[in-house]
């Protein structure tokens, strides 16, 4: 079993990109603050060259490309799915992901999960996810992939791209996302 590396400074926000997390694969047409997320940590390892957009597009799909194939992981074809989003967690020290882990507050085997509600609100309207854990080290992962969701929908909700200057409105909302996501998470750093 990999040994999941906890990083002493997590009183201090993370940049962005350094702590994304990618409960669904992605690819070209994805959009939201995981695809955000990815791009900042794209740029950071010179494999983009644009701004962040929070649309995964054919320049994003090439920066995945050029980052798997210098990871070693294959196929590198542009899309982040299970490989790749596995090896983006093991070399931030975050938890992996885990396909089909219910919601529900307590596991299969009757032990007890600790779940956590996080909730967005913009132009008077909450979007809300709940991310459950096993055990109280992964309460800050949990905290930030809820929040990461959540403002990243409610950054879609109240900026859409059909509205004039959406897109900009939209990139602005999602710049916020990990200060935001920091100071909501705050509680549960060591």
């Amino acid at each position: 079993m990999d040994k999941v590396v906890r990083r002493s400074s997590s009183r201090r926000p993370p940049a962005d990109g350094e702590a994304c997390y990618f409960p669904r694969d992605l690819s070209r047409g994805a959009f939201g603050g995981d695809v955000f997320c990815l791009q900042h940590f794209l740029k950071r390892q010179g494999a983009l060259n644009e701004a962040p957009s929070g649309y995964f597009g054919e320049k994003t799909e090439k920066a995945v490309e050029k980052w798997q194939s210098r990871e070693g992981i294959l196929p590198s074809n542009g899309i982040l799915a299970w490989t790749s989003r596995t090896r983006y967690a093991k070399v931030n020290g975050l938890p992996q992901p885990r396909p089909g882990v219910a919601a529900g507050a307590s596991t299969s085997d009757g032990k007890e999960r600790t779940c956590i509600d996080v909730c967005s609100e913009h132009s008077g309207v909450q979007d809300c996810q709940t991310r459950c854990v096993r055990n109280d080290g992964e309460r800050l992962h949990a905290c930030r992939e809820a929040c990461q969701v959540t403002f990243s929908t409610a950054c879609d909700r109240a900026y859409p791209a059909s509205a004039p200057g959406g897109a900009k409105n939209y990139r602005d909302c999602l710049a916020h996302l990990t200060r935001s996501c920091h100071e909501t998470c705050k509680e549960y750093t060591s």
